[in-house]
């Protein structure tokens, strides 16, 4: 009767899904019709004609009675059978599985893999291959959900749980916290990404950015995380202005808050500021950046501090020859993957994932997600629909009109000349696919 569940993306989703329906509709038929026939009495058998009209006096039927109490049992017996089943199997891993370690902390996900690779906030894992997700918490409690694969198993500080799965199709899957956990607990996202086991197996032993990663000075490191954390969108390096202060003599300087107070830029402020950018705004500056707590380490804010030091005087740091080199080394051929490839290709490399989500998130700007032919208005109470036209005009020039509910003027800086037409394309193409 009601069939809204996400898709089926495990080899027991099937199985939870036709018993929860199963009960959904029998709650609904015994709903309709018990209710339906005290409806149906009352209606019957009401006061007419401002006279009372006494009801037949029943005294008992043993038939009806065996039935409304035989049926409900045997559906309840059955059911508690059938969810036992499904239990034992979603509770039962097999010995073949892969165990991947799942660290949460407010507010963010860590993953790590048997050969000791970290990631956060994603995990990648081979299709066709069971997974088990070995969970611990390292403050609070939280709760590790993926509706694609129905599982979810609370995160303890004070033991181990798991969740277990085998994924049958590739793709992109949304994962969740359940338990809230704080104020940054709508963000304590994450993306299981399923592929084949050769891309997997690519993915999983290609530490080249690591090796690279391990061998960079501290200034160095930090540079290479201005730009893969994405602080390069909205901080420049030369002292040109963008959404946020310019990093370019940042290091000890006095700023000017927007509550008139003063403070000096050293460790504490970078680190407050990183973590937690809402707690002191610059004056002149919008609450835009969201907050990194959980998604970056101790240690990569001491490098991203240490690059920020050698801007001191305002010139531009030297890229790193191995990050260069490092670049140069994976070519990527645009011309064997699809417009919708090249698409998202695009909004990964020009930096669109800083501002806006593919899963409906509400971030700097509007979502991706949904957005081609939806409609809407502008802050100005003119009307738009998202259409080809309407997009390309919001990449090539994004202070024209601005959504209504977005900052204005927009932050977003305009990329014409960054972006071809036919590149564009690309873009809407990629949009249509993110319904």
């Amino acid at each position: 009767m009601f069939r809204y569940l996400p898709e089926q993306a495990s080899t027991f989703a099937s199985d939870v899904d036709w018993l929860h329906h199963w009960i959904t509709d029998l709650s609904v038929f015994f709903t309709v019709a018990i209710f339906g026939a005290a409806i149906l009495f009352a209606i019957i058998w009401r006061r007419k004609d401002g006279k009372h009209h006494p009801t037949p006096r029943i005294l008992g039927d043993h038939t009806l009675e065996v039935i409304w109490t035989v049926v409900p049992t045997i559906i309840c017996i059955f059911i508690a059978v059938e969810g036992i089943r499904i239990y034992k199997d979603i509770r039962t891993p097999p010995k073949n599985t892969l165990d991947i370690n799942v660290t949460a902390q407010q507010f963010g996900w860590e993953f790590e893999y048997p050969n000791g690779k970290k990631t956060n906030n994603f995990t990648t894992i081979p299709v066709g291959q069971p997974i088990k997700y070995i969970l611990r918490s390292k403050d609070v409690l939280h709760s590790f959900f993926v509706p694609a694969m129905r599982v979810k198993s609370d995160a303890l500080a004070s033991m181990y749980t798991y969740v277990w799965f085998n994924p049958i199709k590739t793709g992109e899957y949304q994962g969740f916290c359940t338990e809230y956990c704080g104020a940054g607990h709508s963000t304590m996202l994450f993306k299981v990404n399923v592929v084949s086991p050769a891309e997997y197996d690519r993915w999983l032993n290609d530490n080249s950015k690591e090796m690279m990663m391990a061998k960079m000075p501290p200034e160095d490191k930090g540079r290479e995380l201005y730009t893969s954390k994405n602080c390069v969108t909205c901080h420049s390096i030369d002292g040109s202005p963008k959404v946020g202060p310019s990093f370019a003599k940042l290091w000890n300087r006095k700023e000017i808050l927007a509550d008139d107070s003063e403070v000096q830029v050293d460790e504490n402020y970078l680190e407050e500021s990183i973590l937690y950018p809402a707690k002191k705004i610059v004056k002149g500056y919008g609450p835009l950046m969201p907050a990194y707590e959980g998604q970056i380490t101790q240690d990569e804010i001491k490098y991203l501090i240490a690059f920020i030091k050698t801007l001191e005087k305002g010139g531009l740091a030297p890229a790193p020859v191995a990050a260069a080199a490092t670049t140069a080394a994976a070519p990527i051929d645009l011309t064997k993957m699809t417009s919708a490839e090249r698409g998202k290709h695009y909004y990964q490399t020009k930096l669109c994932v800083t501002c806006h989500s593919v899963d409906g998130s509400k971030i700097i700007g509007p979502s991706f997600k949904g957005l081609y032919g939806k409609s809407g208005k502008f802050s100005d109470g003119a009307s738009y629909v998202a259409d080809d036209a309407y997009i390309q005009g919001s990449i090539w020039e994004p202070q024209a009109q601005v959504v209504e509910g977005y900052p204005v003027p927009s932050p977003m800086p305009s990329y014409k000349g960054q972006l071809s037409e036919s590149e564009i394309a690309d873009v809407v193409e990629y949009i249509k696919t993110l319904k």
